[in-house]
């Protein structure tokens, strides 16, 4: 990965002050956005399905409806990578 000096320089004093190494620093760094998003996505699918669940359109049968958000949730962008 290249950075620009003045990043680099950066990125070395914030992972000096968390006592980590760079490549540390930017792993936790990376670990902490993915999740910040795999969160996001998940709030997002959440409120779709609390909304659907309160105003159903066609009306699966109770069972349909939970084996089709178990479905979503099972897709491998929504499953922890850790």
């Amino acid at each position: 990965m290249l950075f620009s000096v003045e990043q680099y320089a950066r990125l070395e004093a914030e992972a000096r002050a968390e006592q980590l190494s760079v490549g540390a620093y930017i792993r936790e760094a990376v670990d902490g956005w993915m999740d910040r998003k795999r969160a996001d996505a998940m709030a997002a699918m959440q409120r779709l399905f609390e909304r659907a669940d309160r105003n159903p359109m066609h009306t699966p049968t109770p069972e349909e409806w939970e084996a089709e958000k178990d479905e979503f949730l099972e897709r491998s962008f929504m499953k922890d990578a850790s």
